[in-house]
């Protein structure tokens, strides 16, 4: 039964049987074992060696031959779903067998079952989604909501079945692969639901919300819009010039029989030429100081620089700086990608230089004031309203900040503060950078490391509210370096605050532990889950240098010890 390291470098079982062998084998020799999902996380998050395609003699498991899943009973619309199957499609599947029709969602959606609510994405394995807690913007609704039971394997390779009735199954969401490997997941579904709503491009001070006031007669409070809105999700740029927020919200409503989606437009107008606007543009504004790092980003596009021209044709308006970077793609396209670069070069000092002023008139050409879009759809098509950006095209990274939802007008109005304050255009730019924040929120939940945990009589008993500062990943420089801005912000003006566990967290030397103690201070089911995950993983085969050093556990067994 033993299931052996294919050339891709990961293991892929097929049933459950091969998975708990495949454990067995890790605990026996004392190897890393983990499990890759979607990838949707930081990489030395998922794998053994910290990288992909794997390397070292870790075990790396890839579920794309274990995605089924089965009614378990009808009338309570209960399934138990197998841990590789995606929620809907992912294009970037290495296996190229996760496709709109073998998603989770969509075959629920045909016996007319859902679930509450999904991320922005539904490219994500239905374990990987839960293992890292990650959440759709909603204080009403939320897919913990329809969690009811894990099968999972300990680092013996032994199954366990929890049940809500278990305390340790409030352990598992998120778990971070840390207790064992999810092998099944059972759901008790909703009815399917159909949402309505709109999204707005306004300027950030004036649009239908108090983006950083405690609201007035006409308009509500960030705060107050979050609580009452079903669904939302804000993108704030905050940079200086530009200031201006992209507001997309909905409703559940009803639908009958006639029921017909008019589909939400991600880039309404030229979704795939502005991506590639977008990737071509941050892979030079993000490499000025040495063009050649935006090489492999310009390369990899070549036969999409055509349609960026189109899409950047209005920045020849735009003064030199637009001008010379319409010329530089026309001449990628003519004469390659290095001539190109060439061209660029003695350039790149002036548009640095210009860049607070340039930067808001290009960034209004995929961000344009005014433009407003109505939508209705299925929930579980409609929810993941970034299901339409192309990973390859637009490459990002970012960190996901969660705050008590009654602390959001304090914390819009700290960072306000943050970016408008520097008289140093420059330096407000560095603060901000040239991509979005993304602001949404999250139902309270009982899992002990959740980032939305709650007892019921605290302080984060009411939700969470999200601050996502992203990162291109192709520009130069560490994207810790950049995030830190937020999280040292945070902590000296004494704002508590929790990190998503699967994307960036801030970087640290091993026995360090201000940061440590700074993030376990918030959650006090902390310790009780090192104790699980010490009795669950008693030769640390799910523990990896990069958790190790999450939790302060340098006293835990490295790689092959015994």
């Amino acid at each position: 039964m033993t299931v052996a390291r294919e050339a891709d470098g990961f293991h892929h079982p097929s049933s459950e049987d091969e998975l708990v062998e495949l454990v067995r084998t890790a605990h026996r020799e004392r190897r890393k074992l983990r499990v890759r999902g979607a990838a949707h996380s930081c990489a030395h998050a998922i794998y053994t060696g910290g990288r992909e395609p794997p390397a070292g003699d870790g075990i790396d498991v890839m579920l794309d031959r274990y995605r089924g899943w089965r009614v378990v009973d009808e009338r309570r619309r209960l399934v138990e779903a197998d841990a590789g199957i995606h929620l809907g499609e992912d294009p970037s599947d290495p296996s190229g067998t996760a496709t709109p029709e073998r998603g989770l969602l969509p075959q629920l959606a045909q016996k007319g079952w859902s679930l509450s609510n999904t991320g922005g994405i539904t490219h994500q394995t239905v374990s990987g989604f839960v293992a890292t807690g990650s959440s759709g913007g909603s204080v009403r609704f939320s897919a913990n909501e329809n969690l009811h039971g894990f099968r999972l394997i300990d680092g013996r390779g032994d199954i366990h079945e929890l049940s809500r009735d278990d305390d340790d199954f409030y352990a598992m969401a998120p778990s971070v692969g840390l207790l064992g490997v999810i092998s099944k997941i059972r759901l008790e579904c909703t009815d399917v639901f159909a949402i309505e709503g709109e999204e707005t491009i306004a300027p950030a001070r004036s649009c239908a919300i108090d983006l950083f006031g405690g609201g007035d007669g006409s308009r509500p409070s960030l705060e107050s819009f979050l609580r009452d809105t079903e669904y939302a999700r804000l993108e704030w740029w905050p940079q200086r010039g530009l200031e201006r927020v992209v507001v997309w919200q909905a409703r559940r409503r009803a639908a009958g029989p006639g029921f017909e989606p008019k589909r939400y437009s991600r880039f309404a107008g030229s979704p795939d030429s502005v991506q590639y606007l977008i990737g071509i543009l941050y892979a030079v504004l993000g490499n000025l100081d040495d063009l050649s790092g935006a090489k492999a980003r310009l390369e990899n596009n070549f036969d999409e620089l055509e349609r960026a021209l189109e899409a950047l044709a209005a920045a020849r308006d735009l003064g030199t700086p637009g001008r010379v970077l319409a010329e530089f793609v026309a001449k990628a396209i003519e004469f390659g990608v290095d001539t190109a670069i060439t061209f660029l070069k003695p350039f790149a000092p002036l548009i640095k230089r210009s860049l607070p002023d340039f930067f808001p008139k290009l960034a209004g050409v995929f961000v344009p004031l005014g433009e407003t879009q109505q939508f209705r759809d299925w929930g579980w098509c409609g929810l993941p309203m970034d299901n339409e950006v192309e990973d390859r095209l637009v490459s990002t990274g970012f960190t996901e900040t969660w705050i008590p939802l009654a602390l959001t007008g304090n914390v819009m109005r700290l960072l306000d503060s943050h970016f408008t304050e520097p008289s140093d255009e420059h330096e407000s730019y560095r603060r901000t950078g040239t991509f979005v924040w993304e602001l949404y929120m999250a139902m309270p939940n009982r899992f002990w490391l959740s980032p939305s945990y709650s007892s019921g009589d605290d302080e984060w008993r009411d939700g969470a509210f999200r601050v996502n500062p992203y990162w291109i990943t192709d520009s130069a420089g560490r994207a810790e370096d950049f995030f830190a801005g937020l999280w040292d912000l945070l902590r000296a003006n004494g704002i508590p605050f929790r990190l998503h566990w699967g994307k960036f967290q801030p970087a640290y030397a091993a026995g360090d532990r201000s940061w440590v103690d700074l993030l376990a201070a918030q959650y006090p089911r902390w310790d009780d889950f090192l104790a699980l995950r010490a009795e669950r993983d008693p030769h640390d085969i799910f523990l990896t240098d990069y958790w190790r050093d999450r939790f302060g556990l340098w006293d835990a067994l490295p790689a092959g010890a015994g």
